[in-house]
Order: C-alpha cells, then sequence, then structure tokens
C-alpha cells in the first residue's frame, strides 16, 4: 500500500556546522510542523528517503530540522532543492473545520440524499473559497464545487468522503447551452 504523504515544503538550505536544514514552508506555517517526528526528503537518486526528526524549530517562514543521519554542513547542502513531505498521519491537527488539501484529494463526493457526485482530483485555492475540483467519470467535464459551509455540510477523513448540498443547476455549468429554434 502506498503511504498518502501531505507537502510540508523544500529544503531551501543549511544551518550551521552539525547538519540541520532550513525547509520553506508550503503556506508559511512552519510553526504547525515543529512537532513532526518524521519527513521524507523526495526528488533525490534514493526515491525519497524517510528521515527520523531529532529536532525541530519554528523560524519565521521556515522549519528547522536535524535529520537523524544528516551530521555535518555538508551533508545538510546536498539535500538543498529537496521537496520534503510528511505522512498524512504524522501531520498536526488542524482547528475545526480547517483540512489539509493534499487529505481531501481522492475523496468521495455525495450529495445529502446520498447519490454519488464523484472523486476530488485537485483542491485550487482561490482567496478564501477554494474550489473542489471533482472527476465525473470517463467524458465528463469535472466539477467545480466551493469548499462553502452553505454547500459542504461535512467532510469524514475517516472514511474519505465529503457531503455536499448543491445548489440546483452546479453540476450542469458544463453543458452548453441549447440554442433556441427559430
Amino acid at each position: 500500500m502506498v503511504e498518502r504523504t501531505l507537502p510540508v515544503g523544500r529544503v531551501a538550505g543549511h544551518r550551521g556546522r552539525t547538519g540541520e536544514v532550513t525547509v520553506r514552508v508550503a503556506g508559511g506555517e512552519a510553526a504547525l510542523w515543529s512537532g513532526i517526528g518524521r519527513v521524507r526528503l523526495e526528488g533525490g537518486r534514493d526515491g525519497g528517503t524517510w528521515y527520523r526528526i531529532e529536532a525541530a524549530r519554528a523560524y519565521r517562514d521556515r522549519l528547522v530540522l536535524k535529520l537523524e543521519g544528516v551530521d555535518d554542513a555538508s551533508a545538510a547542502a546536498a539535500l538543498r532543492g529537496r521537496d520534503v513531505v510528511a505522512a498524512v498521519e504524522d501531520a498536526p491537527e488542524l482547528a475545526p473545520g480547517r483540512y489539509w488539501r493534499a487529505g481531501l484529494v481522492g475523496a468521495r463526493v455525495v450529495d445529502v440524499r446520498g447519490a454519488e457526485v464523484g472523486i476530488v482530483e485537485d483542491v485550487v485555492p482561490r482567496g478564501e473559497q477554494d474550489l473542489l475540483v471533482v472527476g465525473r467519470g470517463p467524458g465528463r467535464e469535472p466539477a467545480l464545487i466551493p469548499f462553502a459551509p452553505g454547500i459542504v455540510r461535512d467532510v469524514d477523513e475517516a472514511r474519505a468522503t465529503i457531503r455536499v448540498d448543491l445548489p440546483d443547476g452546479l453540476l450542469d455549468l458544463d453543458r452548453p447551452e441549447k440554442a433556441d429554434a427559430p
């Protein structure tokens, strides 16, 4: 089984002589990640290596990590540019009503009557209102569903299901209008 991961950020550089790396955190919320216990570095020849974290602290939009086995500045510098991810189950808990975007991808979307709408393919940030890109099967355009309190009724992360109450006609927005006959 493939382990589901969330992006943390990218190694931007190193600090000091003991092998600490600095990670520019996606979204800038480095403090959220300061309690993480392990990360995977992607983008290297090894295909992705998991590291246990010996120490972590936030510094502005950066996360400073001391990775087990990375013990000097040259080893840390060699990691620059690698993407840093965490296992979904290791991610910090968010405030109620907030969700990791990557955690929503792959979730089933059903309407309030239980009818299948589709599968979340992506989450597009749009200021205060993100959009769920919901695939609806072959030959059909994805639906764009606002991730809004009036539309998204609940998110069951354990079952990877999002229940929605869609406004009439929302799923028909991708269909061209029929021209009236003269």
